[in-house]
């Protein structure tokens, strides 16, 4: 595996090692919480309008819900991801599902249609704030009333004691999985300004002020959380 320089701010597109691999070794149930979100889907998904995933990566999770559902003939659903290399691997790796389209682009910026799911899986973590704003309000304007946007996101913990002891034990789970502390250090400094987490309080604050009149949050490992979040 090549290692990431320090010197290197983090991107998709410079990953050391394939997309999958280094998210199952580098996310405590990230298996896991991809299947809930398929689960989950299954609530929300009609055979009409649109599904969409920002930040689908490789399509790993859009495209096993359009497999699911490649009955429904009306039904449509969207990756979108800023990777031009990610997005290629997608339409090669779902090339056989035809309501299934992956988009390279910018998601707040994106031309969205009328929306039954709304899939943002660790992505918008990476989004400055106001930008961040302007996407959950674009999804939420073209969500249909009992519509779903599911949103998964590593967190700033609310105190300090709890920040120590879970970033401990992150750091533990990083080394079980074969990293070395040269590369776990020099991920974090790749990232500095390029994550820009939020509290579990912040974020549900900010759901809050866009509208969304119900928000769950189901899915909890330290810093990582998952909210279901309902017009």
């Amino acid at each position: 595996m090549k290692k990431l320089s320090k010197n290197i701010k983090w991107s998709f597109d410079n990953m050391p090692e394939p997309y999958d691999k280094h998210l199952s070794r580098s996310i405590p149930l990230y298996k896991e919480s991809q299947k809930l979100i398929e689960n989950l889907s299954s609530y929300y998904v009609k055979n009409s309008d649109y599904h969409y995933e920002i930040g689908c990566a490789n399509g790993g999770i859009i495209g096993s819900i359009a497999e699911k559902f490649n009955n429904f003939d009306k039904a449509k659903f969207v990756g979108i991801d800023l990777s031009k290399h990610l997005i290629k691997e997608a339409k090669k790796r779902y090339k056989s599902i035809k309501n299934l389209n992956f988009v390279e682009h910018n998601a707040s910026k994106h031309n969205f249609k009328i929306i039954n799911l709304a899939i943002i899986h660790y992505c918008l973590q990476f989004m400055p704030y106001n930008e961040k704003r302007v996407l959950l309000k674009l999804i939420y304007k073209k969500l249909l009333r009992k519509g779903a946007a599911i949103i998964f996101e590593k967190t700033l913990l609310e105190d300090s004691y709890s920040q120590e002891i879970f970033s401990g034990v992150y750091s533990d789970f990083k080394f079980e999985n074969g990293y070395s502390a040269d590369e776990v250090v020099n991920k974090s400094i790749s990232l500095r300004s390029v994550m820009q987490s939020s509290s579990s309080k912040d974020n549900i604050a900010l759901f809050k002020e866009i509208g969304f009149n119900k928000i769950y949050t189901f899915f909890k490992w330290g810093p990582f959380e998952g909210y279901l979040c309902i017009k």
